[in-house]
């Protein structure tokens, strides 16, 4: 048990000091031979990407400010206004990181949209 108890606290430790990593600076850029517009853009062919790569490190299941908000797929993000606002309205998220002006447009294509899947 104090073996568990060691590896549990080292894996928090390691998880947290990794947390909000530079990774988070690179634009998602959409996969597939279709070009997603502010006209088709879905969870599934770019915003889940997006939130992944620019949420998950500090948002995720191990991330350092879970209890803020947890990102754990779709539901996480329809089911809260204040991910919109703050990544669209007052811009203080993605913390350590910035969006592009193509993936601002795109994820507010998205929210306009209602969140498609």
């Amino acid at each position: 048990m104090k073996k568990l108890n060691s590896f549990l606290l080292s894996a928090s430790l390691i998880a947290l000091l990794f947390a909000c990593s530079k990774k988070q600076a690179a634009e998602i850029k959409p996969d597939g031979p279709t070009t997603v517009t502010t006209a088709n853009v879905t969870y599934s062919n770019f915003a889940g990407a997006l939130f992944q790569n620019k949420c998950a490190s500090c948002h995720g299941q191990n991330g350092a400010i879970r209890t803020v908000w947890l990102f754990n797929g779709l539901a996480s993000i329809k089911n809260d206004v204040r991910v919109a606002n703050s990544v669209l309205v007052t811009k203080t998220m993605p913390k350590g990181s910035t969006l592009t002006a193509n993936e601002l447009a795109l994820l507010q294509a998205w929210f306009d949209r209602n969140t498609p899947e």
